[in-house]
């Protein structure tokens, strides 16, 4: 594994919102957050798609649920940038503070023990709480799958100097591929070096980045196993 993904993972851990040792309790709205955040999305953060939403959108054009609902906000930005001020700071970028807001959650569900995610129902956004860190990072994993599998996929390709073979060799995906392999020519031995020097390299520090990477790919697994079976 890449040591940036590795890096990535342990910044995804500071944005946990860890429940209490007993259970993985869902937190009330904005504990801890220190007064709330903002943020805006690409869009396409709805998971897979079944039957049913394809045949849709393929009739009509529906899209399933989240899959463009913060397109506008972006279409928005171009033309108050620059200009943003608290005024308009709600309608150009979605509440993404801690937790939900009361009556604002869709539905909650566990993938193992010890972890809960809750998601709400204006963007579907996941909110990861779990009794541990372990847990914690596995939940970001599965999260993460459920929402952007297909762009983890193209990332992991990119990475490897392998875009081409996943995406089509357009001219655009073989000058990447050469480019990656230009400046960081690893093969699956060097990737694997990397994270097994990490506690080696920088003790308990790295050890916890290897834990954390572990449970975070985890999640990732179980997502595509779960995936597989349309359970």
């Amino acid at each position: 594994m890449p040591a940036r993904l590795l890096l990535a993972c342990a910044a995804a851990a500071a944005l946990c919102v860890l429940a209490a040792p007993a259970a993985a309790q869902v937190q009330p709205y904005r504990s801890g957050d220190f007064g709330g955040f903002h943020d805006v999305l690409p869009p396409g953060t709805n998971g897979r798609s079944n039957l049913v939403e394809l045949a849709a959108f393929l009739a009509g054009g529906a899209r399933p649920p989240h899959n463009d609902d913060q397109r506008d906000m972006y279409a928005r930005l171009l033309g108050a940038t620059p200009g943003v001020t608290r005024e308009n700071l709600g309608s150009l970028f979605k509440d993404a503070s801690f937790g939900i807001a009361p009556g604002g959650q869709a539905r909650s569900y566990s993938p193992r023990e010890g972890l809960t995610i809750a998601r709400d129902s204006a963007f579907g956004v996941p909110h990861v709480y779990g009794t541990t860190r372990a847990a914690a990072m596995f939940g970001l994993g599965y999260v993460g799958a459920e929402d952007r599998l297909f762009l983890m996929d193209a990332l992991r390709h990119a990475g490897r100097g392998r875009l081409s073979s996943f995406a089509g060799g357009a001219a655009g995906n073989r000058a990447m591929d050469q480019e990656q392999w230009r400046v960081a020519p690893y093969d699956e031995a060097d990737l694997v070096r990397q994270a097994d020097q990490l506690d080696d390299l920088y003790g308990d520090e790295g050890r916890q980045l290897q834990d954390d990477a572990a449970n975070y790919v985890a999640g990732v697994n179980q997502y595509i196993s779960e995936a597989k079976l349309d359970v």
